[in-house]
């Protein structure tokens, strides 16, 4: 896949298309929205919404890396399409926090738009591709555990977000920097995690 100009900020706008002119907005129809784009603009966008206001929501880590692992079970199984069960796709957010949080990512976006492009495409080949799907099923295992832990859910979904980024646009380079990213991410987290439950007790 040749870079293609706008390609991130393209997912922006069709994910603030698809939360305006209602009070809420399902996560089937941010999903339908992202279905169209292909799987590295989903796992690219997605896990930086934890990043953003609408990721402080309890329970919503926990809810975006259940649905970022059913795209990745999807990707590894070679399908073309999303799929997510009825009580996931069901859940709604109220689409005045989707739309400011998406809008946050609009700078960023812009910033990798203009920056990557194809590099070392081998590793983001069939190969690099599975073995990234099964490293991203690893670390999201990680995210339910860690949500206790303030912030400790960033790392993984930073990682997965590289892992998306590296597939849109066929850099290997970001493909490496997401299996030392989740190797790091998940250290990280497992020793915030052990602070966390000294600290508790």
């Amino acid at each position: 896949m040749k870079k293609r100009e706008g390609a991130l900020t393209d997912v922006i706008d069709e994910l603030v298309s698809a939360s305006e002119g209602r009070d809420v907005v399902e996560v089937g129809e941010l999903i339908d929205a992202l279905d169209q784009r292909g799987y590295g603009p989903a796992l690219a966008i997605l896990p930086l919404l934890e990043l953003t206001p609408i990721g402080g929501i309890p329970g919503f880590p926990t809810l975006l890396a259940v649905t970022l692992g059913l795209i990745t079970v999807r990707l590894l199984m070679g399908y073309d399409h999303f799929w997510a069960p009825g009580w996931l796709r069901r859940r709604s957010f109220d689409s005045r926090r989707v739309i400011a949080s998406v809008n946050w990512l609009k700078p960023v976006s812009l910033r990798i738009d203009a920056q990557l492009h194809e590099r070392l495409a081998w590793l983001a080949g069939p190969s690099g591709r599975r073995a990234a799907c099964v490293v991203i099923l690893c670390i999201l295992v990680t995210v339910p555990p860690l949500e206790v832990v303030p912030f400790a859910t960033s790392g993984p979904m930073i990682a997965v977000s590289v892992f998306g980024l590296g597939l849109l646009y066929r850099d290997g380079l970001l493909m490496l920097m997401g299996f030392a990213g989740a190797a790091a991410a998940v250290t990280a987290g497992l020793w915030a995690f052990l602070l966390w439950s000294g600290a508790q007790g």
